[in-house]
């Protein structure tokens, strides 16, 4: 089976390193192991055999004398300097930046490293990168909590539930050690392995699993695993493990919760493509399962409510793609929206949440485009309007509320972005905003848009968020600028 294509802004040439801008003057949080069946964020760690206390100590020595690392260093030709972060956050004009927070990971000489993982609180965002969970305020970019990971991060729930995120880290070479933590402080609420060690087998070993890696979603009080011969749910509460089921080795898994649990199977020697919705307690009776020959391309869950998947390629032609509603009843085709050649979204893989540039409410979906954004109706596939930007950059929707729907138009080095507040029903511009003009500014929003990632609007604050690996050693990790909803 041939890889699916991974859709994204066409590459922009990436702007040249500059002299590195100062740290922040934030002390930051000083790191807390994670330790595998440890007693708790405040509990005496049992380290495994595994472990090295001695590196582990060595590493947090470094960060410490290292003074932890950088919120202010993407690039910096500024003389002025950044602002400090939380500094003047509470009266930042609309659309400048508040806050950055550089990665402390950066690719190396063995490839791509993973971040997946971003959840909210009311007042946190909180972001995985391949070997710590960092929370920060959404609007001052201060450091809240932090902790590290004794090894890889090898995925991450989709969603959170009741303030509890889940993760899964290597255990040894294979990714079988689970754990849940609380988003509002890190601790951790319980600690399991998915698998003994010796079960594990080549389907959970990073270096074998080729395009099956693990996913994680929850849905209504459970954590469900699926993996290239498996699957599993255990309870969110206490992680104490509800069904389970194995199966021959699949091409790819993936998975998303939230309203709904729905799983989606592309099997070795299976003829279909199988999509479920699930019964967390009895994965061997699923609500509804339905299936598409392979020739019908490859699934992608962008939303589960409304339950709408992509699907690549298109039935109009080769080269695109449409997006399907299905009924949540029974999985079968309700509408679909055909592929039109104005769309220009986002990386849309099993393992992401959905698309860059796509979005769903209640009863529309909204397309990214090259100068535009376009509105189609779920119950009929008809498009209810196109906004119109410029036609030289992409255009992608964020939220919406009270009537309105926030557009960001990317930056690019030499053109700051903005954002364009148009009502839903109508697509008409209501307000924009422009963003920072400071070239400094410029080039570090345009690279945070050159990375895997989802923008976000959360609480007057627009998140440019680093969701999927590291291929440029320049790559932040969240770029946060001003976005309030109404004038200042």
């Amino acid at each position: 089976m041939s890889q699916p294509p991974q859709y994204g802004y066409p590459p922009q040439s990436p702007s040249g390193p500059s002299a590195p801008l100062p740290p922040a003057a934030q002390p930051p949080v000083q790191p807390a192991p994670l330790s595998p069946f440890s007693a708790g964020a405040g509990g005496a760690p049992r380290p495994p055999a595994w472990r090295k206390p001695s590196l582990i100590g060595l590493v947090l020595a470094l960060l410490l004398a290292a003074g932890g690392w950088a919120l202010w260093s993407f690039t910096g030709d500024d003389p002025s300097g950044p602002k400090k972060p939380g500094g003047t956050a509470q009266g930042s004009a609309a659309g400048s930046v508040v806050w950055m927070a550089d990665s402390r990971t950066k690719p190396d000489e063995k490839g791509q490293k993973e971040a997946l993982g971003t959840w909210f609180t009311d007042s946190l965002v909180v972001k995985a990168e391949p070997d710590m969970v960092t929370a920060y305020d959404i609007r001052t970019g201060k450091k809240k909590w932090s902790f590290l990971l004794t090894k890889e991060l090898c995925a991450a729930s989709r969603e959170s539930e009741g303030n509890i995120a889940v993760i899964s880290v290597k255990y040894a070479d294979v990714c079988t050690h689970l754990m849940a933590f609380d988003l509002r402080d890190g601790h951790r609420t319980w600690e399991e392995l998915l698998v003994d060690e010796k079960e594990a087998g080549d389907s959970l070993n990073p270096k074998k699993w080729d395009k099956a890696p693990p996913e994680i979603a929850l849905y209504d009080g459970h954590v469900y695993m699926t993996w290239a011969q498996g699957e599993q749910t255990r309870r969110l509460s206490d992680g104490k493990r509800v069904a389970e089921a194995k199966r021959d080795k699949c091409d790819r898994v993936g998975s998303a919760g939230g309203a709904r649990l729905i799983s989606l199977t592309y099997c070795d020697g299976a003829r279909d493509i199988k999509v479920r919705s699930l019964d967390p307690t009895k994965l061997d009776k699923p609500k509804w399962d339905q299936t598409l020959s392979r020739n019908d391309g490859f699934l992608s869950i962008i939303s589960t409510d409304p339950l709408v998947l992509s699907q690549h390629p298109s039935k109009s032609g080769p080269n695109g793609y449409d997006f399907v509603v299905l009924d949540p009843d029974s999985g079968k085709e309700k509408t679909r929206v055909t592929f039109q050649s104005r769309w220009q979204v986002g990386t849309c893989t099993l393992r992401m949440s959905g698309c860059t540039g796509v979005m769903t409410d209640k009863d529309t979906l909204y397309v990214a485009g090259k100068g535009v954004t376009m509105a189609y109706d779920l119950a009929t596939g008809k498009e209810r309007w196109a906004f119109k930007a410029d036609e030289n950059r992409y255009t992608m929707p964020l939220a919406g509320k009270n009537g309105q729907i926030a557009l960001y138009t990317v930056a690019t080095p030499d053109r700051r972005g903005r954002m364009t507040y148009a009502d839903k029903s109508t697509g008409k511009a209501i307000r924009t905003v422009e963003h920072s003009d400071v070239e400094r500014d410029r080039k570090n929003e345009a690279m945070m848009n050159r990375i895997e990632g989802f923008p976000r609007l959360v609480n007057d604050r627009l998140l440019l968020i680093n969701d999927g690996g590291f291929e440029d050693d320049q790559a932040g990790m969240i770029f946060a600028i001003s976005a309030p909803a109404k004038k200042d």
